[in-house]
């Protein structure tokens, strides 16, 4: 029995335990002390949150005098930064990115409208295409119909002429003899 038990250990202790550990992350918002004079022995007058804004009124080896709102004190250089804090552009940038957001679904409304506009349009210039069409053949057959006209009345004008000049004949035919030929 104690042989066995000896073999389960051993095999427990070659084979690490398989609980994963959890994924933490450390956070970067803190309070930095404001004292009344640079060094860490004086008294503690306010406590600042990081992202704080505050104006450098004078340096003094690690310590600077800063004012903020009305007041003044002393915080350690190193917790000071000239560049804006992450946390800050990444406000900003947030507050960008959703208007961004914002006018691209602006745009996309917009595009929507105008590609049904241009639908409606592209199918307007079909039937406008078709009109301009018939309205031309139209054109061609009134641009001929003077022509046609014209021929009409020649034709007309020919007929009426013949038929005056048969009455004329006839009229002046009767005075005279009919010629003996003339098969009665």
């Amino acid at each position: 029995m104690k042989k066995y038990f000896f073999i389960v250990l051993i095999i427990l202790a070659l084979f690490p335990s398989t609980t994963r550990a959890k994924t933490m992350y450390i956070i970067d918002s803190f309070k930095i002390m404001v004292r009344r004079q640079p060094g860490e022995d004086y008294r503690i007058v306010k406590q600042l949150p990081s992202d704080k804004r505050v104006n450098l009124r004078e340096e003094e080896g690690d310590w600077a005098k800063i004012s903020f709102g009305n007041e003044t004190g002393w915080v350690l250089k190193r917790y000071l930064t000239e560049e804006t804090p992450k946390a800050i552009q990444i406000t900003k940038l947030e507050r960008e990115a959703k208007k961004q957001a914002e006018k691209i679904e602006t745009l996309e409304k917009e595009n929507v409208t105008v590609k049904q506009k241009y639908a409606d349009m592209a199918e307007t210039i079909v039937v406008r295409t078709e009109e301009v069409k018939d309205l031309s053949l139209e054109n061609q057959m009134l641009k001929e119909e003077p022509q046609r006209l014209i021929l009409l009345l020649a034709g007309a004008g020919i007929f009426f002429v013949g038929c005056i000049m048969t009455l004329i004949l006839q009229g002046t035919g009767r005075g005279k003899k009919r010629n003996k030929l003339s098969f009665e």
